[in-house]
C-alpha cells in the first residue's frame, strides 16, 4: 500500500506542475489539499524524495524515475 501511495503522489506531481510546485514548498499543505493521508513513513519518505529533488532542471525526468522506482508508469501511453 505504501509504495502505490507514493507512486500516486509522484504521478501526481508529474502530471500536475501546480501541485508538484506546491509539494515542494509544503508537502503536508499540498497533499492534504488533495485528499491524500499519509501515515509517518510514508511522509517521512514524501520528505526524502522532495529533498532529492533539489534545484535540477529537469525535474520531470528525475518524478518519472522516482514513479518507476515504485513500480508506477506515469505515463501510460508511452
Amino acid at each position: 500500500m505504501r509504495n502505490e501511495m507514493i507512486g500516486a503522489i509522484v504521478r501526481r506531481a508529474i502530471e500536475h506542475p501546480e501541485f508538484r510546485k506546491r509539494l515542494v514548498e509544503n508537502p503536508q499543505d499540498a497533499l492534504t489539499s488533495h485528499g491524500f493521508a499519509l501515515e509517518d513513513s510514508e511522509m517521512a519518505e514524501i520528505e526524502r524524495i522532495r529533498t532529492s529533488m533539489g534545484d535540477s532542471d529537469d525535474t520531470e525526468k528525475r518524478l518519472v524515475s522516482i514513479a518507476e522506482e515504485y513500480g508506477v508508469r506515469p505515463r501510460p501511453n508511452e
